[in-house]
């Protein structure tokens, strides 16, 4: 294997990149292959008389939908065609490689787990509901996972409440996923407006910036984003002397630019997805304004943002939620031998995971970890429990995940990366701490 290769496997693992905030596109519809069922013995026509009524096999109490003695069943949706299918396939073939890899070793307690449907809900929200009724009440999963995008998640949200399906690591950074805790919902990756004040902390107090500007995308991504900034910023002794809302998918930031440098902004802060923060990223350096940009870490992509805007990229602080991957790390190994033995690249050979593998990979992590800790005798409400018991959690990918029971977070800790020109002239995002930066409550 080449050095660029090895390079370009690695990078594509900083920071959890792009999952998920995912404010454009729609899917098609591609099902896991389910795990063989142990077909139920025939009743016998004759059966012979029992001498007595013997004692009913003993049972564990709560809600056992979706387990047999040798299957537990669970689903989730992601858009699979349409412009959002790049994340939504990875995010389901990270997910499906985790549990066939699971499933090859032993599975959990004896059983399979059989994933009997990842549904193209196209990032639609009234398509995500239905996705999440079709799995509870048709297809009698027992837990939901992977569940990508937010229009589908906050659709949801209520349903699954109602219900008490357990649900893992719903992929959006929206707040409604952790604030307030709901009981059988487990988020993983960090919220908008605690990512947002991290964002507001490091500027602040690391970096001397207190005049602040906010460009962030009309959406429950960009609202959160903007509030938690500017509410962590007053705490700091900092304000935000300019705001611009945009619409998704805007190319032309040259007005908010030229607004931002009239107001004195020392620093932008990006509420952006890719295409917009690449279009923001060149009207800074097209316009000479040399503000420090700082976005989240739905453009933490050591791989895009530097090919994409170039020289215009240098400079950009990302912040991720697990560090940049050592290539000698042996999780880091791990993970790519497992994607790469369950799906090929079209010639063949093992598939390059990307980010999105990571966060399906993730998913099946925290899934398998609670069905380990529920035990043999796995009811629904004991999987919660094991869950809400969870205090960091490191797996192959999954890093430092906690709950308690007013906790469903899962992820407090931040890294920062930097986009730099090396030595050799190359345009790199490398990381800016090894240790988690924190919030200051």
């Amino acid at each position: 294997m080449g050095g660029n290769t090895v390079k370009r496997i690695w990078t594509t693992v900083l920071s959890l990149t792009l999952v998920v905030s995912l404010l454009a596109g729609c899917g098609g519809q591609k099902s896991a292959e389910p795990a063989p069922q142990t077909p139920a013995p025939a009743a016998s026509e004759n059966p012979s008389p029992a001498p007595s009524d013997p004692e009913p096999a003993a049972q564990p109490k709560g809600d056992t939908t979706g387990v047999t003695d040798t299957t537990v069943r669970v689903g989730g949706f992601a858009a699979q065609s349409g412009a959002v299918a790049p994340i939504g396939i990875s995010v389901r073939e990270g997910f499906e490689a985790y549990i066939r890899h699971v499933n090859d070793n032993g599975g959990v307690h004896g059983r399979k787990i059989e994933i009997v449907n990842v549904i193209d809900e196209q990032f639609d929200a009234a398509k995500g509901l239905a996705a999440s009724k079709q799995l509870v009440e048709s297809d009698k999963v027992f837990a939901l996972a992977p569940v990508l995008g937010t229009p589908g998640v906050l659709a949801s949200m209520d349903y699954w409440v109602e219900t008490g399906v357990p649900v893992v690591y719903p992929m959006t950074g929206v707040e409604q996923t952790a604030h307030p805790p709901k009981k059988n919902v487990f988020a993983v990756q960090p919220n908008n407006p605690d990512e947002a004040a991290v964002l507001a902390q490091y500027v602040v107090k690391e970096l001397g910036k207190t005049r602040l500007a906010v460009f962030w995308q009309n959406s429950d991504m960009g609202k959160q984003g903007l509030k938690g900034i500017q509410d962590h910023a007053q705490k700091l002794g900092a304000q935000v002397v300019y705001d611009a809302p945009h619409e998704a998918g805007s190319v032309d930031f040259s007005t908010p630019v030229l607004n931002a440098q009239a107001k004195g902004a020392e620093a932008v802060i990006l509420y952006t997805t890719l295409g917009e923060t690449i279009a923001a990223l060149k009207s800074m350096y097209e316009l000479g304004y040399d503000a420090v940009p700082i976005t989240s870490y739905v453009n933490a992509d050591p791989e895009n943002v530097p090919k994409l805007a170039g020289e215009a990229a240098v400079g950009l602080i990302a912040g991720g939620w697990v560090p940049v991957a050592d290539p000698n790390d042996p999780d880091i190994q791990k993970f790519w031998e497992i994607v790469g033995t369950y799906f090929k690249d079209a010639d063949g050979n093992p598939k390059v995971p990307n980010a999105y593998h990571t966060a399906g990979f993730i998913a099946g992590e925290l899934l398998v970890k609670g069905l380990e800790d529920a035990g043999r005798d796995l009811t629904r409400e004991g999987f919660i429990q094991a869950l809400e018991n969870l205090k960091d959690f490191n797996g192959i990918m999954a890093k430092g995940i906690s709950y308690g029971p007013n906790e469903r977070a899962g992820v407090l800790n931040f890294y920062l990366n930097k986009v730099i020109k090396d030595e050799n002239g190359n345009i790199v995002m490398v990381p800016i701490n090894k240790e988690p930066y924190r919030l200051e409550r």
